[in-house]
């Protein structure tokens, strides 16, 4: 009952012609649908990167109206200050360009730069998407340059993005047929254009318009809306929260009557199982062994208790005597 070949769909990385053996084959169908799936993260990415951006800018104004305008100034003097400091720093090196592969040859390999030669350095950082992993891995010799974490003025959130775009433009620029793969002769045709000899300077994100002022507008107005939404929700909880502790009242009230029901119905029994009591509260009739002396006289012989009216004694019985 198993539909076999749409379940087979779902894993398009795999050779289901040779399902014993790693291939060649295998390697290549898996890079493509890691890459395929990178390429869907990447759009879902860029999107919530510009709404972190938008965030930032609408916290840090609204905290702006918080405060009085001298305090406002001085906040803004020391955004504009940070914001300028964050800017100033070495040049970074195009990505994929001859002097950012140059400063991996070195650096990271610890070879001389005068000796650099493409097509070495794409055999010793492997093949394929591998070359590119390995590349990746070492833009960080052009983000030390802009970002550090000891800075206040620099965010590790946009490094990581800035590292992340790195990536994308490599790979846009070299892989010529977009079969997300990058053969030896693609990147040799790519080190002989003009952009890999003579490229413009790297513009990082902090030279970049991410957002204009209509979709910080759009932004905040659909923030505005959540928290109204929010709101309206705090406060259906609010009140059903005060009908569930007035039920809870009502059911507490309940309770304790029927326990005062039940407590006096069993005094009510208490009383009906003991003795009558006289005018004061005494018993009239005295519990056995508690008569007092002076009305041993008037109980009659062989009984502690009262006779009942009528009621004739037997003559005792004298054990000095014979029966007949």
């Amino acid at each position: 009952g198993i539909d076999h070949q749409a379940l087979l769909k779902q894993f398009e990385h795999l050779n289901h012609q040779n399902p014993d053996t790693f291939e060649p084959k295998d390697l290549d169908m898996l890079i493509k649908a890691a890459t395929s799936d990178l390429e869907n993260y990447d759009k879902t990415r860029h999107e919530e990167f510009k709404k972190y951006e938008m965030m930032k800018e609408h916290e840090r104004r609204e905290y702006l109206k918080t405060l009085d305008e001298e305090k406002r100034k001085k906040e803004e003097s020391k955004f504009e200050e940070m914001k300028k400091k964050h800017g100033d720093h070495p040049k970074v090196h195009h990505p994929g360009s001859k002097d950012q592969l140059k400063e991996v040859w070195e650096e990271a390999d610890g070879l001389d730069p005068n000796e650099f030669d493409p097509k070495t350095f794409f055999k010793l950082h492997g093949k394929s998407s591998l070359f590119f992993k390995l590349t990746c891995t070492n833009f960080k010799f052009q983000l030390e340059k802009v970002y550090d974490p000891k800075n206040e003025e620099d965010d590790m959130v946009e490094m990581e993005e800035e590292r992340l775009r790195m990536r994308e433009h490599v790979m846009n620029e070299v892989d010529t047929n977009k079969d997300r793969l990058v053969t030896l002769e693609e990147f040799l045709r790519a080190t002989e254009k003009k952009e890999f000899l003579e490229p413009d300077s790297w513009e990082t994100l902090d030279q970049q318009q991410l957002f204009t002022e209509d979709e910080l507008k759009e932004f905040e107005n659909h923030i505005s809306q959540q928290e109204d939404e929010l709101r309206k929700k705090a406060e259906e909880l609010q009140k059903q929260k005060e009908e569930l502790q007035r039920q809870h009242d009502q059911l507490q009230a309940q309770k304790q009557e029927l326990q005062q029901v039940v407590k006096q119905m069993e005094q009510k029994k208490l009383q009906q199982g003991n003795a009558p009591a006289g005018p004061g509260g005494e018993l009239k009739i005295q519990p056995p062994g508690e008569h007092k002396a002076g009305d041993a006289a008037q109980q009659p012989a062989g009984g502690d208790q009262p006779l009942p009216p009528g009621h004739v004694p037997e003559p005792a019985v004298r054990t000095d005597q014979a029966h007949p």
